[in-house]
């Protein structure tokens, strides 16, 4: 009988689709409201090394890290140009092509470099991540990150760009997917010690809008997307990590793909965009846990803490039975915009009502 759990025995239960003690929490933050509330330090460029950290130790179960930086520009070694417009923001605003010609001879030189690239010492990753484990103090990190190729090139250049891309060079297009793919691989092969810092890894692989895939399943498989999931799987669960795969939108029709490449959860249940998180617990919840769900335009922005509450109760009752849920936003994002109370609201109501057997909290009259 476990009496105490720690937020890593917490996280992996769920993960695992078993009981912890209660529901974890998990989200991203870009509110100096909410980093101040919990911290009870005022938050500034020079002390967010330590104040972020502080503040998610006493929030949250698991997190990213995720750390305001200067605003302004910046060029990369390759020529894409960056804007940072506030702490946690940058939007790429410059590319070094304007033409299809001049983009088809940047992938031939990125299909060099990434075929040229070689693993810088793991010791010094590993190092610097354990140095950020001690500073969020039990609040899980992840141990790797990955993000799948297709997904990297398109966000790289542009979705217009790419498609336009792949119309008129396919075997270029593919020829530069693999050359990404493997060059991820070689970076994860040289990670294997990397469960001394957490049992999770993150894939990142947005590919949908609103109710709707950006692009087709038979694109998907076509470019090797289902396939680089199932290597970067299979070489994560040789580490002993619990995998969770992040897109935003509504990723339900490939949801059966994803299980069959072997995600372990699925990130945020984004239920502005048409997810459901009880009935993707009905359907999946034997093989899949789940992270998000509470609707942060609707409830968390606009809604009253008594919405708020329904809302994390609802998400608690119909998807914290039996484990496999990580409450969070459906955006994956506490925003400065979100009303703080709001906020406190979503995590006080799950340390207090989500704990396992889940119910035995609920007022009668709210289901």
């Amino acid at each position: 009988m476990i009496n105490e759990w720690t937020k890593e025995e917490r996280v992996l239960c769920a993960l695992s689709r078993e009981e912890p003690d209660r529901v974890p929490l998990y989200d991203l933050v870009s509110s100096a409201n909410f980093i101040e509330h919990f911290a009870g330090k005022t938050l500034s460029l020079e002390n967010a090394n330590e104040v972020v950290p502080l503040a998610m130790s006493r929030a949250l179960d698991t997190t990213r890290i995720f750390l305001p930086e200067p605003l302004g520009r910046r060029q990369d070694q390759r020529g894409f140009v960056y804007e940072r417009r506030d702490w946690f923001n940058e939007w790429q605003v410059g590319a070094p092509f304007h033409d299809m010609e001049s983009l088809a001879d940047y992938v031939g030189r990125e299909i060099e470099r990434l075929r040229a690239w070689k693993a810088d010492d793991p010791k010094v990753m590993r190092t610097e991540l354990l140095g950020w484990k001690r500073r969020y103090a039990g609040t899980v990190i992840p141990a790797s990150w990955a993000g799948e190729a297709m997904q990297d090139h398109y966000i790289e250049v542009g979705l217009d760009w790419f498609t336009w891309l792949d119309a008129e060079k396919p075997e270029l297009v593919q020829e530069w997917i693999e050359a990404r793919h493997g060059q991820l691989m070689r970076r994860l092969q040289s990670e294997a010690g990397c469960r001394e810092i957490s049992p999770l890894a993150w894939i990142f692989g947005d590919v949908a809008y609103k109710e709707r895939l950006i692009f087709s399943p038979r694109f998907l498989i076509r470019h090797g997307f289902f396939r680089h999931i199932t290597e970067i799987c299979d070489l994560y669960h040789g580490y002993q990590l619990k995998v969770i795969f992040h897109s935003d939108g509504f990723i339900t029709p490939i949801v059966p793909d994803l299980i069959e490449a072997g995600v372990d959860a699925i990130a945020p249940v984004d239920s502005l965009a048409g997810m459901d998180l009880r009935g993707l617990k009905e359907a999946y919840g034997s093989r899949l846990a789940f992270v998000g769900g509470i609707d942060v335009e609707n409830v968390l922005r606009m809604g009253s803490v008594e919405d708020v509450r329904c809302c994390v109760l609802s998400s608690l009752k119909s998807a914290g039975i039996g484990g496999g849920l990580i409450l969070g936003t459906s955006s994956e994002e506490i925003f400065e915009t979100l009303p703080l109370e709001n906020v406190l609201t979503m995590i006080e109501t799950t340390w207090e009502c989500g704990r396992y057997p889940i119910g035995r909290y609920f007022p009668s009259n709210n289901f």
